[in-house]
């Protein structure tokens, strides 16, 4: 029997960064779809695969034996071809620098989730940077919104990488996937709870402090009252620190963050996070930016029935959006050439959308958020 022909992708099409290969790969792994992508990440800075993307490309490789060519740093084009089922187990990835382990595990995580048994994993490299999902956005925000879809994930930082040297490593227990009812979140209700996580790692605690201080303030200038957690955690290699705003509303949670960097006080560190937090309040998604095309991928899943449903539940998903992004938009392109399932995505860039995830030929039409 001849081999499939490869899925071509243009690296970059859409928002034109790693996620599109990303996504690529994790599906690639669960489909046995081979897949082609050229012109990675062509309109970066640094054109090519970066060490967090070839890290990517050969920790899904190993999860199922892929032929894989192109996978060097600076390399425009890659191929992958899946010679066996995932392999659920114990599994370490070490990017080397300060590249995201969170954006690493995403794209490991689906293939293990489907593949029938627990699995473990050790990652390390950086875990709070800005332009990714740090560690505790994953932990808090992110894992919590997955479970929702049947998707089951313990993580614990060991410690914190932050850029340029990382050195970072968190590990994480896979479940299974398993059936869950649908998931409606077109509505967020009332905002119940705020928390303000200060975290440092290598810094002193006072650091934490004046994150801390600095963001009750803004919350409190805002209307919103809001407990503050410092959290001081190991660090080995680097140092830094991290302010995320965790709010809980009755049906939904999100999360907003900023990274310290050489040019950031800690004050302008939590004054970020402030910002991005009254921007979301100010709107009527349920779902944060940024969870927004992270739950496309597992939602799509359930779509396609690689999470059987429980009896009598329709495998649909709808959410609302703080704003429709290139990345959601840029995701459901990908995800459409590997998954028989329909996506809908109503709203214009950077205004509220909703979304709308189900299997092939139901109505994908959205219905229009009231004005």
């Amino acid at each position: 029997m001849p081999e499939p022909l490869p899925i071509v992708l243009d690296g970059s099409a859409g928002e034109g960064g790693g996620q599109i290969l990303r996504t690529a790969l994790g599906l690639s792994a669960i489909t046995g779809k081979p897949f082609t992508i050229a012109r990675i990440r062509a309109q970066r800075p640094k054109p090519g695969l970066r060490p967090q993307h070839r890290e990517a490309a050969r920790a899904v490789a190993s999860l199922v034996d892929a032929e894989l060519s192109g996978d060097d740093v600076g390399s425009s084009r890659l191929e992958f071809r899946p010679r066996r089922a995932v392999r659920p187990g114990s599994y370490t990835f070490d990017i080397g620098t300060a590249g995201s382990t969170p954006l690493l595990f995403q794209s490991v995580c689906w293939p293990l989730a489907l593949a029938g048994a627990p699995s473990a994993l050790t990652l390390k490299g950086g875990t709070h940077q800005d332009h990714a999902p740090t560690f505790h956005y994953l932990a808090l925000v992110w894992a919590p919104a997955v479970a929702r879809l049947g998707f089951g994930f313990d993580l614990e930082l060991q410690a914190a990488g932050f850029y340029p040297e990382g050195g970072g490593e968190f590990t994480a227990r896979v479940a299974p996937a398993h059936p869950m009812p649908s998931l409606d979140l077109r509505h967020r209700g009332m905002i119940q709870e705020v928390e303000v996580v200060s975290m440092v790692g290598g810094l002193g605690y006072e650091i934490a402090d004046r994150q801390a201080a600095r963001a009750l303030r803004g919350l409190r200038d805002a209307g919103v009252h809001a407990e503050a957690e410092r959290v001081p955690v190991p660090a080995h290699r680097s140092k830094g620190g991290h302010v995320l705003i965790v709010s809980s509303f009755e049906r939904t949670r999100s999360g907003h963050g900023a990274v310290s960097a050489r040019e950031r006080t800690p004050e302008q560190t939590a004054e970020a996070a402030v910002t991005a937090f009254r921007d979301h309040l100010g709107r009527r998604g349920a779902v944060d930016r940024h969870l927004g095309d992270q739950l496309l991928l597992p939602a799509a899943l359930v779509a396609a029935g690689l999470v059987p449903a429980p009896p009598g539940v329709s495998p649909v998903t709808r959410y609302t959006v703080a704003a429709v992004t290139k990345h959601l938009t840029t995701n459901a392109d990908v995800i459409r050439r590997f998954l028989d399932v329909e996506i809908a995505v109503l709203g214009r860039e950077e205004d509220e959308g909703e979304v709308r995830v189900q299997p092939p030929g139901g109505r994908a039409e959205v219905v229009p958020l009231p004005r």
